[in-house]
């Protein structure tokens, strides 16, 4: 399996180059990601959206070779979400790029009914981080698009992320659908949805995955807690991959933990989409970007990467 970014920068940059569609492309840290990806082969074409004149300037700093853009002159971030999509559906970009736009509209354009590429029931967001503390990856959903998910919610996230998981070997997918207790409490909804998931997985609903819950944080990342919590025979504890969280605002705080606590590097994607749909924060640096752009790429492969 690949465990670091590393080595998935490593792997997909032995694939041939994808087109690339951004919304909002008039960012020197975006530039300066897709520059990256195009010196290590694996991003080919781009479309950018944005103000004409700003995106040729900053192509031009960036040094890097002009033939490979395509401007879409955009003047509103309802114009630039909207016409980056388009270059999915219209010129075949098979890697869809958030940039210097703000995230609300990015989803919405995704998920217009008319002119978006939504695929699945449920849009679903992932952070994948690596961190000195693990010897792996581990993964946090969903930190940026659902509020409250539903038990039926949470089914769709959990499926959503199984073409990363194939593209970076890693099977089956030990999930950890996080809670404050191990015990189901019926005024604790997230008990209730973790014994359900769990249940689920064991008739087998989830291919790929073993899901086990409800698990306080503490147990699902440590086999020496839920030794202490009674928790036997587990095969999650201690060697989770992906924790689901009850809702946004504990995903997105325990992501937010790791990045300035725990020195992660990270990267995130958009699922449910036609396209993997990268998702970063107007701040991240162009290495984080670089990051989110190589797990779309290794989905696009549509296999294992140590396959190739």
């Amino acid at each position: 399996m690949i465990k670091t970014f590393d080595e998935l920068i490593h792997e997909v940059s032995k694939l041939s180059p994808v087109t690339v569609s951004v919304a909002g492309g008039a960012d020197p840290q975006v530039i300066d990601s897709l520059k990256k990806g195009h010196e290590l082969g694996f991003l080919g074409e781009c479309f950018l959206t944005g103000l004409e004149e700003q995106l040729k300037q900053l192509i031009k700093e960036s040094g890097d070779d002009p033939t490979l853009y395509h401007i879409l002159p955009s003047d509103s971030q309802w114009e630039m979400n909207r016409n980056a999509v388009a270059a999915v559906r219209n010129n075949n970009a098979e890697i869809l790029v958030k940039g210097n736009v703000k995230s609300k509209g990015y989803i919405l354009a995704i998920l217009n009914s008319e002119t978006g590429i939504r695929k699945s029931s449920v849009l679903s967001n992932l952070s994948l981080f690596e961190m000195p503390s693990l010897p792996r990856f581990i993964a946090v959903t969903d930190n940026a698009i659902l509020i409250n998910p539903d038990l039926r919610e949470k089914t769709a996230i959990i499926k959503n992320t199984l073409p990363l998981w194939k593209s970076l070997g890693i099977q089956p997918v030990r999930v950890a659908a996080l809670s404050t207790v191990e015990t189901v409490n019926p005024k604790i909804q997230s008990t209730i949805d973790g014994a359900a998931l769990e249940v689920m997985s064991s008739r087998g609903e989830f291919p790929g995955f073993i899901v086990e819950g409800p698990l306080g944080y503490d147990a699902a990342i440590s086999s020496e807690s839920a030794s202490t919590k009674k928790i036997v025979n587990s095969r999650v504890c201690g060697q989770v991959d992906m924790i689901l969280a009850p809702n946004l605002e504990t995903a997105n705080s325990l992501g937010k933990s790791y990045k300035f606590h725990g020195s992660a590097k990270w990267g995130g994607l958009v699922f449910g989409a036609a396209v993997p749909a990268v998702l970063n924060s107007r701040s991240d640096d162009g290495k984080n970007r670089l990051n989110s752009m190589a797990m779309a790429r290794a989905i696009v492969h549509g296999k294992s990467l140590k396959d190739s």
